[in-house]
């Protein structure tokens, strides 16, 4: 899969701004949703090609976007990363129950981020 399109979901501009400059500068075209309902009709106005998703969240949490993701068939495949302070074992486990593919704890280096992006194309 060649991946063109990112969608971040934080609620932290500092965060999303700078990976949204960073990502960018890879040559993707990014897309940013600061809540979860906003996030939810991003997702269905540009089916990205993979998902950068916090999961603590406005109006909706990241955990319930990724099991609703998951569970709609056009959207089911698209590689959802979560992206998360809560970093203990039973908050990880709830993000890959979910529907999660990968699930990074921040504070983490953006070249990781990049990594685990590249990690779904062919």
């Amino acid at each position: 899969m060649k991946i063109e399109t990112i969608l971040i979901v934080d609620d932290d501009e500092p965060i999303y701004s700078y990976l949204q400059k960073k990502i960018a500068k890879q040559g993707y075209t990014v897309y940013v949703a600061n809540d979860g309902e906003k996030a939810l009709k991003q997702v269905f106005a540009v089916i990205p090609d993979i998902i950068l998703l916090d999961v603590k969240l406005p109006k909706i949490n990241g955990i319930e976007i990724c099991k609703r993701l998951k569970n709609d068939s056009r959207t089911k495949a698209i590689p959802i990363i979560m992206l998360s302070a809560k970093a203990q074992s039973d908050e990880i486990q709830e993000g890959l129950a979910a529907g999660a593919d990968r699930y990074l704890c921040k504070p983490i280096g953006f070249p990781d981020i990049l990594k685990e992006i590249k990690q779904f194309e062919d």
